[in-house]
């Protein structure tokens, strides 16, 4: 894997900030749980009104300037470790961002491409953005999860559905009691999450966006280090200004001169490294799922049993898909009469968008729009991702990821698999 999940790391005793980094040698967080695009975890009924007025609340947000502090504080045997460092954000809806983490990261959209530069190495990598509010896995995961992080707030004003974007991996969200700094009580909420780790949300009175966030990773990270007794990131938010209009030279950018272009590395390269929850698939009967073509025709696993089928998972906004969907879709040509079935499963996005690519890329394969269902059960989270399905509805090879080599390697899988 190129482009690691971007989380805090502890290695040794020693903390580092979540980062992107390009390199095969980069120490691996605890496996994220796959992403979900409705929430799914169990709301007390008093965290049910909080939430609402969190998702209200953010879902008016037209333009945000943000300005806070995130601070790390790890402790083990005869080590403490207490780090901080500041951040400045700033977002324009529909879909312009930009968050900058001194001495760590910089990362934002210009409204056509989607960045991230690391200066400590000068490398970046640009991709097309979304070009709306983001839904689900229309963000890239490396790119979510760092700013759920470093910045939720930020996240949260960039979502189309602000609670579910919340909610993505939580397990139970109860409201606990307030939370009174520099005299004014702040509503809190506590959010048990699915890796055991917990979030405990405070939240402004008169806005109801988040003032803090703090997360107590311990019970995660001591899975890796077991004399592990502290490990905890707070983001403290020290400015929210929501309402005055953004000029666009505020989300412009250009790489620095010089700098090296990482923007393959958005993608995994395909290998045995593959997420958990993706390699856990193969040898297993693949994840049933029903749904519609562009042309309105309906497909459900169980109606292909007896052929090979390949899924491929993709978004207008992701340039390695939009490179190896060609590829795919030649191979479909070329055996779709021996009884071969491809589809290209779109991440959640408008169908108009789906057409107009689908037309420019000149695909003759069946495309189908995934509401986010299908990507979950297939543990989707860097894409593109290809999974490879038997005739016995086992899956027999997943990619994650498209390297030069893929193409003619799925295509011996398949036409072995063919043959059985």
């Amino acid at each position: 894997m190129t482009l690691k999940r971007l989380l805090p790391l502890v290695a040794c005793g020693a903390l580092v900030f979540g980062s992107v980094a390009w390199g095969e040698d980069a120490p691996k967080p605890p496996p994220a749980t796959p992403p979900a695009t409705q929430p799914s975890a169990n709301v007390s009924p008093e965290a049910k009104e909080v939430l609402d007025q969190v998702g209200a609340a953010y879902g008016k947000v037209k333009s945000l300037e943000l300005a806070g502090a995130m601070s790390v504080e790890v402790e083990v045997p005869e080590q403490h470790v207490n780090r901080s460092t500041t951040f400045t954000a700033a977002f324009s809806a529909p879909n312009k961002f930009r968050h900058e983490m001194k001495d760590d990261i910089l990362l934002g959209s210009t409204g056509q491409k989607l960045f991230v530069f690391k200066a400590d190495e000068n490398a970046y990598i640009s991709v097309e953005a979304p070009r709306d509010r983001v839904a689900g896995v229309e963000l890239p995961r490396d790119i979510s999860d760092l700013l759920e992080l470093q910045d939720p707030s930020l996240l949260l004003a960039m979502s189309k559905d602000p609670v579910a974007a919340l909610l993505k991996d939580a397990a139970d969200v109860t409201k606990v009691p307030d939370v009174t700094l520099d005299s004014t009580a702040y509503p809190a909420l506590k959010v048990a999450m699915k890796d055991k780790s917990v979030v405990t949300l405070l939240l402004d009175p008169r806005t109801h966006l988040i003032k803090q966030a703090k997360t107590d990773a311990t019970a995660v990270y001591q899975q890796r280090r077991a004399d592990l007794t502290v490990a905890v990131m707070t983001v403290d938010y020290t400015k929210t200004s929501t309402g005055a209009d953004k000029p666009d030279e505020q989300f412009a950018w250009a790489p620095p001169d010089g700098a090296r272009d990482a923007s393959a590395s958005i993608a995994m390269l395909p290998g045995d490294d593959l997420p958990p929850e993706v390699a856990a698939l193969v040898g297993k009967p693949a994840p049933t799922f029903k749904l519609t073509t562009l042309d309105g025709k309906d497909v459900s696993l169980e109606s292909l049993k007896g052929h090979v089928v390949i899924l491929d998972f993709w978004a207008t906004w992701c340039g390695p898909c939009r490179t190896s969907l060609p590829g795919l879709n030649k191979i479909y040509e070329e055996l779709k009469d021996k009884g071969l079935h491809v589809y290209a499963v779109d991440l959640q996005e408008d169908k108009s968008d789906v057409q107009d690519a689908v037309k420019e890329m000149k695909l003759t394969l069946p495309v189908v729009i995934d509401a986010g269902e299908v990507a979950q059960k297939y543990g989707v989270s860097p894409i593109p991702q290809t999974v490879i399905i038997g005739k016995d509805g086992k899956v027999l090879k997943a990619f994650v990821g498209a390297g030069p080599d893929t193409e003619e390697e799925i295509r011996g899988i398949v036409a072995d698999a063919m043959k059985k």
